[in-house]
């Protein structure tokens, strides 16, 4: 396979990375092509068939990222450029040379290396975790900027995050989709940036192929995007202000459509205002329901479930749900039921108690349905609560 490889032209494409922040084209990942007349084909089959050796794979990475280094460098483009290197190469190539080949590349053309993302892709690694993470500082302590590769997806696994500790943590939307059923890959988006946010690292989205993609990606809070919604791997840098109309317009509208969302939100908190103020007195569990069951009719429809907590986590009333013809249902085994063990209930209680008023949690998958949820919480009289969840 490598001899035919050979005979044919080995091109570096760039497919362009937008910042959701500036709308503009911020960076370029180097992908490998062989082109043939109008015939142009990924190099991906090759770099994963493993009946080729590590050294033929080498010898044409090496030759695909030269390329690139000196395309970026030559142009008129700021953009960065995204190198992906597999961790047993830096490893194995360093510990018997001592050297670093894309640093030689990066000096030789005279590229500066705070514009070079050293990404580490997802890929199983047998050798010493600290050892690695040195010989990746000695890229940091050139300048360049580390990413992890497939956050997720296999074997870029916590440890190696966190021993690395990367300035862009990058998940391919696409293979979070096909590892999780129904709406579970949005809460893993959810942990990664939080993750993310943590470490003090960027959050980087790819495999964005759709608007809905897109604003998921917005929603997760993340940096950069990067997929088929804008744009393939070409063989040229395209304008950097080349998405800008279409990511502002975008934009605009997940705006417009979080903003109408949130005002649905805080809607409830418009209905409750009064019961807030007000001196109620809870003396028992059905003092509590009576009080939820006389909200019924001036709560929205996105509020599909309520109960009332004392403030040592202890349930009060039943469970109400609301089923899918807007019917409420009353549940009266979780009386008694404690909640003090999440995280968020204490500090939530004295901020509660404190300011006197509602908030809304972050948005969380529900346990009993998998649907995306957020809580409205307010204090009921001295030392009860109220939480309504609400369907996002």
């Amino acid at each position: 396979m490598l001899n035919e490889i050979q005979d044919l032209q080995l091109r570096s494409f760039f497919q362009p990375i937008l910042s959701l922040q500036t709308q503009k084209i911020i960076a370029y990942e180097a992908l490998g092509r062989t082109v043939e007349g109008d015939q142009v084909r990924s190099l991906g089959p090759f770099f994963q068939n493993k009946e080729i050796s590590d050294e033929q794979h080498l010898y044409v990475d090496r030759i695909l990222r030269e390329q690139a280094i000196a395309a970026i460098a030559q142009s008129d483009s700021s953009a960065m450029l995204f190198l992906n290197l597999k961790p047993s190469w830096i490893y194995r190539v360093y510990k018997e040379k001592g050297v670093l080949p894309t640093l030689q590349f990066i000096q030789k053309h005279g590229l500066d290396p705070g514009r070079v993302v050293i990404e580490v892709t997802e890929e199983e690694f047998h050798g010493r975790l600290d050892e690695l993470s040195a010989i990746i500082n000695v890229y940091r302590e050139h300048g360049c900027l580390i990413a992890i590769d497939d956050i997720g997806s296999g074997y870029s696994n916590y440890d190696r995050i966190a021993s690395i500790q990367p300035h862009i943590l990058k998940i391919d939307l696409k293979l979070l989709k096909k590892s999780a059923m129904h709406d579970g890959y949005k809460a893993l988006l959810n942990s990664f940036s939080i993750l993310s946010s943590q470490m003090g690292s960027s959050l980087l989205i790819e495999g964005v192929e759709t608007k809905q993609d897109l604003y998921h990606s917005l929603k997760t809070g993340a940096r950069y995007v990067q997929g088929f919604l804008f744009s393939e791997a070409k063989a040229e840098l395209q304008n950097e202000r080349a998405f800008e109309p279409f990511l502002k317009e975008e934009i605009r509208l997940y705006t417009e459509q979080e903003m109408a969302r949130y005002r649905a939100l805080f809607s409830v908190q418009d209905s409750l205002d009064e019961l807030i103020a007000s001196d109620v007195h809870i003396a028992s569990a059905s003092d509590a329901d009576r009080m939820i069951e006389s909200l019924f009719q001036s709560v929205g429809n996105n509020v599909v479930r309520i109960y009332m907590c004392r403030e040592d986590g202890s349930q009060v009333s039943s469970n109400y749900t609301r089923n899918n013809e807007g019917e409420w249902k009353k549940d009266a085994q979780y009386q008694g039921s404690n909640w003090i063990w999440r995280p968020y209930f204490i500090p939530n209680m004295m901020r509660l108690n404190n300011h006197r008023q509602g908030m809304l949690s972050s948005e969380y998958t529900d346990l009993d349905t998998s649907r995306l949820m957020q809580t409205y919480s307010c204090p009921v009289g001295d030392a009860h609560y109220l939480f309504l969840d609400v369907q996002v």
